[in-house]
């Protein structure tokens, strides 16, 4: 799924390791208002403290922590919490991830391989992470390096083509696109 997170708030429940890639997955999505919730906290969270668009609660997570939350991320060690934040978040409308628990979420998160404005995501319906894992990495293989260049090149040239409407320019756009 992508989403344009700018200005939607966030929410994420857990203070680990995997609660810190997902909210920096979603700062790197564009993700302007992020509140992290959890008694304790990664090291990895105070550099992305220093992004200024993210809230701290050193404490347990209280449901009113969901009011006006449009995204939430829960990734706890309790299962009893992730239950808890998954069938409320739901109830509130937000879109609800619940790490490793497919049947607690109404959205999953795909691995993702970026290289500048080339976005590839990959899913395996929850079936198996390890897999999507190897697949992004594979995708990171061919894809990577100076594919940015052709992803950019291709921006300018449509932006021309839609401008001018020339058939020529329209042309070039497409002999570049099968050249890829």
């Amino acid at each position: 799924m992508f989403l344009d997170l700018k200005g939607k708030p966030c929410l994420v429940v857990g203070g680990g390791e995997v609660a810190f890639r997902k909210t920096e997955t979603l700062l790197m999505s564009g993700a302007t208002e992020v509140k992290v919730v959890a008694p304790l906290f990664h090291p990895g969270f105070s550099r992305l403290g220093k992004k200024g668009s993210i809230k701290f609660f050193r404490r347990k997570f209280r449901l009113s922590d969901l009011k006006g939350a449009a995204i939430v991320v829960c990734s706890t060690d309790s299962e009893e919490i992730n239950a808890l934040v998954g069938a409320a978040a739901e109830k509130t409308g937000a879109l609800v991830n619940v790490v490793d628990r497919p049947s607690l979420c109404n959205f999953i998160v795909p691995a993702v391989f970026r290289n500048g404005a080339l976005t590839i995501a990959v899913s395996t319906g929850g079936a198996s992470p390890a897999l999507a894992k190897k697949i992004r990495q594979q995708l990171g293989r061919t894809y990577g390096g100076a594919f940015s260049k052709k992803v950019e090149a291709l921006r300018k040239l449509r932006v021309k083509m839609l401008a001018t409407k020339s058939k020529a320019d329209k042309a070039a756009y497409f002999r570049f696109v099968k050249e890829i």
